[in-house]
Protein backbone atom coordinates (compact mmCIF):
# COMPACT_ATOMS: atom_id res chain seq x y z
CA UNK A 1 0.00 0.00 0.00
CA UNK A 2 1.51 3.14 -0.89
CA UNK A 3 2.11 6.38 1.73
CA UNK A 4 0.79 9.19 0.53
CA UNK A 5 2.84 12.11 1.59
CA UNK A 6 1.72 15.80 1.34
CA UNK A 7 4.60 18.34 0.06
CA UNK A 8 5.53 20.51 2.61
CA UNK A 9 4.68 23.49 0.36
CA UNK A 10 1.27 22.34 0.12
CA UNK A 11 0.94 21.67 3.55
CA UNK A 12 1.96 25.27 4.53
CA UNK A 13 0.14 27.12 2.19
CA UNK A 14 -3.14 25.25 3.48
CA UNK A 15 -2.44 26.30 7.27
CA UNK A 16 -1.05 29.72 5.93
CA UNK A 17 -4.92 30.01 4.31
CA UNK A 18 -6.78 28.60 7.64
CA UNK A 19 -4.67 31.23 9.39
CA UNK A 20 -5.36 34.30 6.88
CA UNK A 21 -9.60 33.65 7.52
CA UNK A 22 -10.96 37.43 7.52
CA UNK A 23 -14.98 36.80 7.88
CA UNK A 24 -16.83 34.88 10.54
CA UNK A 25 -20.74 34.39 10.72
CA UNK A 26 -20.22 31.97 13.94
CA UNK A 27 -17.76 30.43 16.21
CA UNK A 28 -16.24 26.70 17.12
CA UNK A 29 -19.04 24.02 16.74
CA UNK A 30 -16.65 21.95 19.21
CA UNK A 31 -17.32 24.59 22.65
CA UNK A 32 -20.02 25.03 24.63
CA UNK A 33 -19.16 29.20 24.06
CA UNK A 34 -21.51 31.67 22.41
CA UNK A 35 -20.58 35.73 22.09
CA UNK A 36 -23.72 38.37 22.46
CA UNK A 37 -23.02 41.29 20.23
CA UNK A 38 -24.24 44.87 19.96
CA UNK A 39 -24.73 47.14 16.55
CA UNK A 40 -25.62 50.86 16.07
CA UNK A 41 -24.63 52.61 19.27
CA UNK A 42 -24.07 53.48 21.92
CA UNK A 43 -27.63 54.70 22.59
CA UNK A 44 -30.60 54.97 24.70
CA UNK A 45 -30.23 50.80 25.49
CA UNK A 46 -26.68 51.27 26.21
CA UNK A 47 -26.91 51.90 29.77
CA UNK A 48 -29.14 49.68 30.90
CA UNK A 49 -27.63 46.98 28.66
CA UNK A 50 -24.42 47.78 30.85
CA UNK A 51 -26.23 47.01 34.45
CA UNK A 52 -27.55 43.50 32.67
CA UNK A 53 -24.31 42.29 31.77
CA UNK A 54 -22.53 43.43 34.78
CA UNK A 55 -24.79 42.20 37.12
CA UNK A 56 -24.82 38.72 35.21
CA UNK A 57 -20.78 39.24 34.79
CA UNK A 58 -20.85 39.13 31.25
CA UNK A 59 -18.80 40.66 28.77
CA UNK A 60 -20.06 40.70 25.59
CA UNK A 61 -18.72 43.38 22.31
CA UNK A 62 -19.93 45.94 20.88
CA UNK A 63 -19.99 46.91 17.40
CA UNK A 64 -19.96 50.96 17.78
CA UNK A 65 -21.21 53.75 15.37
CA UNK A 66 -18.56 56.39 14.32
CA UNK A 67 -21.03 59.11 14.58
CA UNK A 68 -22.81 57.98 17.79
CA UNK A 69 -19.75 57.77 19.30
CA UNK A 70 -18.86 61.32 17.86
CA UNK A 71 -22.05 62.36 19.58
CA UNK A 72 -21.80 60.97 22.62
CA UNK A 73 -17.88 60.20 23.37
CA UNK A 74 -18.94 59.48 27.12
CA UNK A 75 -20.85 56.79 26.65
CA UNK A 76 -18.58 55.22 24.92
CA UNK A 77 -15.95 55.36 27.44
CA UNK A 78 -18.52 53.88 29.48
CA UNK A 79 -18.98 50.57 27.76
CA UNK A 80 -14.93 50.36 27.13
CA UNK A 81 -14.20 51.04 31.18
CA UNK A 82 -16.54 48.28 31.82
CA UNK A 83 -14.14 45.82 30.27
CA UNK A 84 -16.28 44.92 27.22
CA UNK A 85 -15.00 44.47 23.82
CA UNK A 86 -15.38 47.74 21.44
CA UNK A 87 -15.62 46.92 17.51
CA UNK A 88 -16.40 49.02 14.58
CA UNK A 89 -19.97 49.23 12.88
CA UNK A 90 -18.13 51.88 10.54
CA UNK A 91 -19.51 55.73 10.20
CA UNK A 92 -22.51 56.12 9.36
CA UNK A 93 -24.13 53.28 8.58
CA UNK A 94 -24.32 53.37 5.04
CA UNK A 95 -26.29 50.39 3.51
CA UNK A 96 -23.71 48.45 0.98
CA UNK A 97 -26.27 46.53 -0.63
CA UNK A 98 -27.83 49.44 -1.89
CA UNK A 99 -25.32 51.72 -2.38
CA UNK A 100 -25.20 52.19 -6.21
CA UNK A 101 -22.35 55.42 -6.46
CA UNK A 102 -18.95 54.92 -8.71
CA UNK A 103 -17.04 55.57 -5.38
CA UNK A 104 -18.45 52.59 -3.96
CA UNK A 105 -14.52 50.59 -3.04
CA UNK A 106 -13.41 54.14 -1.32
CA UNK A 107 -16.88 55.00 0.71
CA UNK A 108 -15.92 51.32 2.27
CA UNK A 109 -13.05 52.06 2.83
CA UNK A 110 -13.70 55.66 4.49
CA UNK A 111 -16.05 54.32 6.52
CA UNK A 112 -14.21 51.60 7.90
CA UNK A 113 -11.40 54.03 8.57
CA UNK A 114 -13.37 57.11 9.81
CA UNK A 115 -15.80 55.13 12.53
CA UNK A 116 -12.02 53.74 13.69
CA UNK A 117 -10.54 57.04 14.17
CA UNK A 118 -13.55 58.59 16.27
CA UNK A 119 -13.60 55.05 18.44
CA UNK A 120 -10.11 55.42 18.76
CA UNK A 121 -9.99 58.89 20.00
CA UNK A 122 -13.02 58.60 22.31
CA UNK A 123 -11.92 55.25 24.11
CA UNK A 124 -8.11 54.78 23.84
CA UNK A 125 -9.01 51.45 21.57
CA UNK A 126 -8.21 50.77 18.12
CA UNK A 127 -10.84 48.57 16.61
CA UNK A 128 -9.70 45.10 14.80
CA UNK A 129 -13.42 43.55 14.56
CA UNK A 130 -15.34 44.91 12.25
CA UNK A 131 -19.42 44.21 10.87
CA UNK A 132 -20.36 46.76 8.28
CA UNK A 133 -24.00 47.49 8.11
CA UNK A 134 -26.73 45.01 7.20
CA UNK A 135 -24.38 42.35 7.43
CA UNK A 136 -22.45 43.58 4.44
CA UNK A 137 -19.94 40.86 3.65
CA UNK A 138 -18.90 40.72 -0.38
CA UNK A 139 -15.64 40.80 -1.57
CA UNK A 140 -14.78 44.25 -1.75
CA UNK A 141 -15.79 44.37 2.39
CA UNK A 142 -14.25 41.07 2.99
CA UNK A 143 -10.69 42.93 1.18
CA UNK A 144 -10.68 46.21 2.87
CA UNK A 145 -11.47 44.25 6.44
CA UNK A 146 -8.21 42.70 5.29
CA UNK A 147 -6.15 45.59 4.11
CA UNK A 148 -6.61 47.14 7.17
CA UNK A 149 -6.02 44.40 9.55
CA UNK A 150 -9.49 43.91 10.62
CA UNK A 151 -11.78 40.75 10.96
CA UNK A 152 -15.07 40.89 9.37
CA UNK A 153 -17.58 39.53 11.78
CA UNK A 154 -20.96 38.90 10.93
CA UNK A 155 -23.62 36.59 13.17
CA UNK A 156 -25.78 33.54 13.21
CA UNK A 157 -28.85 35.05 14.84
CA UNK A 158 -30.52 37.96 15.34
CA UNK A 159 -34.21 39.04 15.01
CA UNK A 160 -34.42 42.34 17.54
CA UNK A 161 -35.53 44.88 14.68
CA UNK A 162 -38.29 42.04 13.68
CA UNK A 163 -41.91 43.39 14.29
CA UNK A 164 -42.99 40.69 16.96
CA UNK A 165 -44.20 40.66 20.66
CA UNK A 166 -41.23 40.01 23.29
CA UNK A 167 -42.34 36.75 24.49
CA UNK A 168 -41.72 35.45 20.30
CA UNK A 169 -38.71 36.85 20.05
CA UNK A 170 -37.36 35.73 23.46
CA UNK A 171 -38.17 32.38 22.22
CA UNK A 172 -36.67 32.82 18.95
CA UNK A 173 -33.37 33.11 20.61
CA UNK A 174 -33.47 30.77 22.65
CA UNK A 175 -33.75 27.97 20.24
CA UNK A 176 -31.18 29.66 18.19
CA UNK A 177 -28.56 28.81 21.39
CA UNK A 178 -26.16 26.53 20.09
CA UNK A 179 -21.92 26.17 20.17
CA UNK A 180 -20.56 29.14 18.16
CA UNK A 181 -23.96 30.99 18.13
CA UNK A 182 -22.90 35.14 17.90
CA UNK A 183 -26.24 36.89 18.55
CA UNK A 184 -27.41 40.10 17.27
CA UNK A 185 -28.80 43.09 19.21
CA UNK A 186 -28.96 46.40 19.28
CA UNK A 187 -28.67 48.85 21.41
CA UNK A 188 -29.11 52.20 19.77
CA UNK A 189 -32.84 52.87 21.00
CA UNK A 190 -34.59 51.94 23.72
CA UNK A 191 -35.32 48.29 22.23
CA UNK A 192 -37.61 47.55 25.34
CA UNK A 193 -38.38 44.01 23.96
CA UNK A 194 -34.87 43.29 24.52
CA UNK A 195 -34.48 44.61 27.41
CA UNK A 196 -37.20 42.91 28.93
CA UNK A 197 -35.44 39.14 28.09
CA UNK A 198 -31.91 39.60 27.86
CA UNK A 199 -31.34 38.95 31.75
CA UNK A 200 -33.46 36.17 31.86
CA UNK A 201 -31.57 35.22 28.13
CA UNK A 202 -28.29 35.66 29.77
CA UNK A 203 -29.72 32.90 32.68
CA UNK A 204 -30.62 30.25 30.77
CA UNK A 205 -27.80 30.00 28.44
CA UNK A 206 -25.76 29.63 31.29
CA UNK A 207 -28.19 26.77 32.58
CA UNK A 208 -27.94 25.19 29.71
CA UNK A 209 -23.78 24.95 30.35
CA UNK A 210 -22.32 27.56 27.71
CA UNK A 211 -20.52 30.31 28.41
CA UNK A 212 -20.81 33.66 27.19
CA UNK A 213 -17.37 35.31 25.67
CA UNK A 214 -16.58 37.94 23.51
CA UNK A 215 -16.35 38.07 19.65
CA UNK A 216 -12.40 37.71 19.84
CA UNK A 217 -12.38 35.30 22.50
CA UNK A 218 -14.89 33.04 20.61
CA UNK A 219 -12.93 33.01 17.84
CA UNK A 220 -9.60 33.13 18.82
CA UNK A 221 -8.31 36.28 17.41
CA UNK A 222 -6.33 39.05 17.75
CA UNK A 223 -4.94 41.80 15.55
Amino acid sequence: MKKFIVPAFILFTVICFAQAKTFYSDGPKDIKKVALTFDDGPGKATEKILEILKEKNVKATFFMLGIRVQNDPDAAKAVAAAGHEIANHTYEHVNFYAYRGKDKTDKIEKELLRGNNIIKKATGINPYLLRFPNGYSKPDAVKAAKKHNCHLINWSFGCDWQNMTAEEMHEKYKKAVKNGAIFLMHDLCKNERILSFLSDFIDEIKKAGYEIVTVSELLNLNR
